[in-house]
């Protein structure tokens, strides 16, 4: 049969816009914080500070001298990055992504479109390693840094041990054991409650936020005080009406409040080195968190006279070699994200 459909007057209707965008949600979160240093180092003062108790003295003896508070220092270097790339040569003679088929932009302007085209893709790459680095830190508190010429190097921010947690036995979330007649689990409240005491103990900060993964939140809401507590959002177009249902968004969804804690669902993924596509915090998983970690996006010198060796979080250039002829792109950025206040976050695997 003949296609009867011609392609004389063919009209380009729509572009299909690529929706695997890097999200920010950790970033944007928990790292709100932005500092550029003109050296390779980035260095962060805590005021470490104790629980101290002023000293009793009889008002007839010499008063006991007290040891100033504790001012700590700590020195990152962050990791570096240069996407180098090579853009095929004939895409200025061919049409471009959204043109009209048949053409309407001439060779030029096709090239820089296309240049643009690249340089938001080499942006969308860097802010997804950099949420990368905060799913990270918020889990471990540390960020193994690997790539060519640079070895394997693991970023140890010093987080205290006890705040990174793997449920065992009777204490996961969702054991049969523990339900109560009505199927609903007395664990997780009881879980969020001792890991808030810690962080409040260890660092003396409060989290309030909760981020879940997709099988945790399932546990949790069918939780004792937890299964008709939770204060859900309303929906902004219906006055007092409320969005009871389930809710998805890229990275990270609202899904209302309990108590003090604001409760979030979140899902996002990067394709690893071995091109498998991995969760950016793995299914089981909840982090408790909030802006008294203080959290930072730092960025170092970008190691390029070009660049008069000035700190920046994106550093793009390009260059042409004559023969053969071809234009070179490049970006780069030295990007770290810092807990400045580390202790101030719990990461628990609760399935």
């Amino acid at each position: 049969m003949v296609d009867s459909i011609s392609y004389d007057t063919a009209k380009l209707v729509q572009v299909v816009p690529n929706l695997k965008v890097a999200q920010q949600f950790l970033l944007t979160r928990f790292f709100p914080g932005i500092v550029t240093a003109d050296t390779e180092e980035v260095a962060i003062d805590v005021d470490v500070g104790k629980r101290r108790l002023a000293p009793f003295c009889s008002p007839l003896v010499e008063g006991r001298l007290v040891e100033q508070r504790r001012i700590q220092t700590d020195k990152f270097k962050p990791a570096y990055i240069k996407d180098k790339r090579a853009p095929d040569l004939r895409k200025p003679v061919r049409r471009m992504i959204g043109e009209r088929i048949g053409g309407e932009m001439s060779a030029g302007e096709r090239e820089m479109a296309n240049l643009q085209f690249e340089m938001e893709d080499q942006v969308d790459m860097i802010d997804r390693r950099l949420e990368w680095m905060a799913a990270s830190v918020l889990q471990t508190g540390t960020c193994l840094i690997q790539g060519e010429g640079f070895p394997a190097t693991l970023v140890d921010f010093g987080r205290d041990s006890r705040l990174t947690i793997a449920l065992s036995g009777t204490g996961v979330w969702g054991y049969a054991g523990n339900l109560t007649a009505a199927g609903l689990d007395p664990v997780p409240e009881k879980t969020i409650t001792q890991a808030q005491a810690l962080v409040l103990q260890i660092s003396g900060a409060q989290c309030a936020d909760i981020v879940f993964t997709n099988t945790a939140w399932e546990l949790f809401k069918n939780g004792v005080n937890v299964q008709g507590a939770i204060n859900v959002p309303k929906l902004a177009d219906f006055g007092n009406r409320i969005q009871a249902g389930p809710q998805i968004a890229r990275g990270g969804a609202y899904m209302g409040d309990w108590g003090m804690y604001r409760l979030w669902l979140y899902n996002d993924w990067f394709v690893d080195a071995d091109d498998y596509e991995q969760p950016m915090i793995p299914d089981g998983w909840i982090v408790m968190c909030g802006p008294d970690m203080m959290g930072t996006r730092a960025f170092g010198l970008i190691m390029d006279p070009k660049f008069n060796y000035e700190p920046m979080p994106y550093a793009p250039k390009t260059w042409i070699q004559d023969d053969p002829a071809q234009r070179f792109i490049m970006m780069q950025s030295a990007p770290l994200v810092i807990p400045s206040r580390v202790n101030a976050c719990i990461a628990i695997k609760v399935r």
